[in-house]
């Protein structure tokens, strides 16, 4: 069996509104250990969200552990989670969060820069992973007149640059027409064949197309944990 690179042990979060409890996450245990897209999916308000917050160290638990590679999230500093977040996972969101007034390329690197690299092997690093994916061309393009679908491209090439372990994509084709939704997630199905990427939906009929691994969730808990068998992956 193989050694979980990342796993949720018996977590649970619960969070303080108006002086009252509000239980989000119950209890679950899940592990990934090899490369491969896992899609998780639920109704709105079922905890999908809080549980790739709580995967990114950016909430940590009530209860439970969330580790990598042994070592448990909840018993880091800021400094480590930090640095956790910045160089093991990579996170895609909805909207992009990118910098619209800046270059592709500028907000490709920002994590490197983040992380203290030179700027000009920050620059040479990003034009290497634009160039791999044949989008060189938006180099020096300014985000802000690029198109919806290229701008989540771009933020799927940000997530990558510090070559992570972990990619986390939070309803990444939710703002994207079919044909873009399409292209981003053959993108990250190419990145799951080298590593670990967790996407969020509620897209479920065109993001199962791509996943290997389903994980529904209801009230927070694990109501279904399936392989897939597609064989085009």
């Amino acid at each position: 069996m193989e050694t979980p690179i990342f796993e949720l042990q018996s977590v649970s979060k619960v969070f303080t509104l108006g002086g009252a409890e509000l239980p989000v996450i119950n209890n679950i245990t899940m592990s990934f250990s090899s490369p491969g897209l896992i899609l998780i999916s639920g109704k709105s308000g079922s905890g999908k969200s809080t549980l790739l917050n709580l995967i990114a160290g950016i909430v940590k638990p009530t209860s439970g552990h969330v580790t990598c590679n042994g070592k448990a999230l909840d018993g880091m500093g800021e400094k480590h989670i930090c640095a956790y977040r910045n160089r093991m996972t990579g996170f895609i969101f909805q909207n992009y969060n990118l910098f619209d007034k800046q270059s592709t390329l500028f907000n490709i690197i920002l994590p490197l820069l983040i992380d203290g690299q030179g700027i000009q092997k920050a620059y040479e690093t990003g034009r290497r992973l634009l160039a791999s994916y044949h989008m060189e061309n938006l180099a020096k393009q300014e985000v802000g007149k690029l198109s919806g679908g290229e701008k989540q491209r771009v933020a799927v090439l940000r997530a990558l640059i510090n070559d992570p372990s972990l990619i986390l994509a939070d309803e990444p084709t939710g703002a994207l027409d079919r044909e873009n939704a399409q292209l981003t997630m053959k993108m990250l199905q190419d990145i799951a064949q080298r590593k670990i990427v967790v996407v969020v939906s509620h897209d479920v009929e065109l993001t199962r197309k791509y996943a290997n691994r389903h994980i529904i969730i209801k009230d927070g808990a694990i109501v279904s944990d399936i392989l897939l068998n597609n064989h085009d992956q």
